[in-house]
């Protein structure tokens, strides 16, 4: 035990030092807070506690909650919430504990330390999860619990113990309140534990008995986000009709017209498996996808040889594969470089579009635990192990001094946020009352002028929103607008209107875009008394 006790607190301890270190890095280059939504999920998670109109139902129809809602400890703080660190804690500890049982369930697999710590760093050195664990990003939280459910499935099907099965479908249900693809493990989940009751034990009344717990668990999460959107916004099925609609396949919730066409999707499953498999391939990293291969094969031999479950196990996670193949071929994005020889070879790769491409990063504790088999190779143990953690190092090497590209690197790219000079102009000449902008439109600007989010009238902001829209001067001292940006509601609700803009004057207008700020012309003639 106390070797056991030793070996925990080291992995713990790997786990905080890489996570704090990649921390103080990427904060001191300001680099936790540009990368694509990081800024929109602080800010869902900041206008359930600072909102003219606060409340759960802040937390939207379309983005699952859980990462905004373990947010909301540290969001309330105005630090944690501009510097990003708010979400930065949410997304570490998510990484610490997802790492920590990536080694868990190696170690349960080899039953010896030195493959299962290397298995680990598969996980926990790979670049782009450490990176978007320092952001407010949803990876971290859904590797956590993917690596988390991964053990406990192990665990059930070696032990018997239904106690495991209870924890397995805690992180399955978690995981369906992190992203949509955790609703593909959930389902193969629940087929997986129905079929292995049947072939293990023959008997309707232990069939019964795990199905009911396991389902009654590991679909609790999902149900209640189908009460709350059907409760709050009258769909339960919101978010399923949203991400179906044109605006979604044509590569819209706020990207530039100019990408939809770019971006569209409508290719064969063949096409879409492979443009899957690159993504995976460049987030994971070539040398760990082609061990993680040889793994595979590695556990079905062993499983076949032990007559264990443990390979049927390990299938699960594919079953997010599979779905995000599916929506490749209709209308998810991903941008991303070639997987060919000329790009492996390059040093800027990297530097290439990455449009989506950190969904290929959804798999990576399975690749981490796979490679165990790899690692674990005996007679004698050590030397195969040393030799193909050497070739893994080599990964790690080029992070730091590359010459070719072994991982597409997500730090390499990271640039700022549209509308700066919007951004610039309102922190420089702002002088107080409500400023009415569209959510939709603005929502990363909205963070960076660094005003409280109950300055705003937004689409989240109840009757204040809809009263402005009839006459904006009733509240609103400021009006941002951009008439031509297809994501700005507040311009489809204004377009048809006339005589909106007759109490303001144009205080500022972009001289690179159609972004204008109107200036109330006079106090409006409601005060709104403070709150």
């Amino acid at each position: 035990m106390k070797r056991l006790h030793y070996k925990t607190f080291f992995i713990i301890f790997f786990l905080t030092s890489v996570s704090f270190a990649a921390l103080g890095y990427f904060f001191m280059n300001n680099a936790i807070l540009p990368y694509a939504d990081a800024m929109s999920r602080m800010d869902i998670a900041r206008k359930v506690v600072d909102n003219l109109n606060p409340g759960l139902a802040q937390l939207g129809n379309v983005w699952l909650p859980l990462p905004q809602l373990l947010m909301l400890p540290f969001i309330w703080n105005d630090y944690l919430w501009h510097s990003g660190l708010a979400g930065a804690f949410m997304s570490m500890t998510a990484f610490i504990i997802g790492g920590y049982y990536v080694y868990k369930s190696a170690y349960f697999l080899s039953k010896s330390f030195l493959p299962s710590f290397f298995s680990m760093c598969v996980f926990a050195l790979n670049i782009n999860a450490v990176y978007l664990q320092t952001t407010a990003m949803s990876e971290s939280l859904f590797l956590c619990l993917l690596s988390i459910s991964t053990y406990y499935f192990l665990r059930w099907v070696n032990k018997d113990e239904q106690k495991y099965l209870i924890f397995a479908g805690a992180g399955v249900a978690g995981i369906t309140l992190i992203r949509y693809e955790g609703l593909a493990l959930l389902l193969s989940s629940i087929g997986f534990v129905g079929f292995y009751s049947l072939v293990k034990y023959r008997s309707l009344k232990r069939i019964e008995s795990n199905l009911i717990i396991y389902c009654w668990i590991s679909c609790l999460g999902f149900a209640l986000w189908t009460l709350y959107l059907a409760a709050i916004f009258g769909d339960p099925l919101f978010w399923l009709r949203y991400y179906a609609s044109v605006q979604i396949s044509l590569g819209g919730g706020g990207a530039p017209a100019a990408a939809a066409v770019q971006y569209s999707q409508a290719k064969p499953f063949l096409a879409a498996v492979w443009e899957y498999v690159t993504s995976i391939t460049w987030m994971s990293g070539v040398i760990p996808v082609v061990f993680a291969f040889l793994g595979l094969v590695l556990a079905l031999i062993v499983s076949i040889w032990k007559r264990s479950w443990n390979f049927l196990v390990l299938l699960l996670p594919l079953s997010i594969f599979f779905l995000m193949v599916l929506t490749l071929q209709r209308n998810t994005p991903i941008v991303q470089p070639s997987l060919n020889i000329p790009n492996l070879l390059s040093t800027q790769t990297s530097l290439g579009v990455g449009f989506n491409i950190r969904y290929g990063i959804m798999l990576l504790p399975w690749i981490a635990v796979l490679t165990v088999f790899v690692f674990n190779l005996k007679k004698p143990w050590y030397i195969p192990t040393l030799l193909f953690f050497a070739i893994f190092s080599f990964q790690i090497f080029n992070t730091f001094f590359p010459k070719v590209t072994a991982i597409y690197e997500i730090p390499r790219r990271i640039y700022g946020k549209p509308d700066s000079a919007l951004v610039d102009w309102m922190r420089n000449n702002y002088d107080g009352g409500y400023i009415m902008i569209s959510a939709t439109g603005f929502e990363d600007q909205m963070f960076e002028m660094g005003l409280p989010y109950r300055t705003y009238i937004h689409e989240g902001a109840g009757k204040y929103w809809t009263e402005a829209l009839d006459r904006p001067a009733r509240y609103a001292n400021w009006i941002v607008i951009d008439m031509n940006r297809s994501s700005d509601v507040l311009a489809k609700e204004f377009v048809h209107k006339q005589y909106w803009n007759w109490d303001y004057n144009i205080a500022w207008k972009d001289p690179g875009s159609s972004v204008t700020v109107y200036k109330i012309k006079t106090k409006p003639d409601i005060i709104i008394p403070k709150e």
